[in-house]
């Protein structure tokens, strides 16, 4: 199926992914099938942009949005992909 996908603060790996909506090839159905899809397909900075790098998984500072639809943490495993979707990437930066 087709999808968009996005990523949003992650310059590490803006020169795969710049700024912006990018079209996305998926045969899988769910977040972590997506997760583990780029991860194959890509680079390993994707790798090291999207997992912890101490725990190997997911990382917690990541927001993943379906059309602009924030979605729980614990639903990426069972939380439906469709045709035509948006996913956004999102990490989450702090400051002072």
């Amino acid at each position: 199926m087709k999808i968009e996908i996005e990523f949003i603060g992650f310059p590490v790996i803006y020169d795969i992914f710049p700024e912006g909506r990018h079209p996305h090839l998926f045969s899988g159905e769910t977040i972590t099938q997506l997760v583990e899809d780029l991860i194959k397909t890509n680079e390993q900075r994707v790798r090291e942009a999207l997992l912890d790098e101490r725990t190997k998984e997911f990382d917690h500072t990541i927001q993943v949005m379906i059309n602009r639809d924030f979605i729980d943490r614990d639903q990426f495993r069972d939380k439906k992909v469709r045709e035509g979707d948006h996913v956004t990437f999102l990490r989450l930066l702090a400051g002072g």
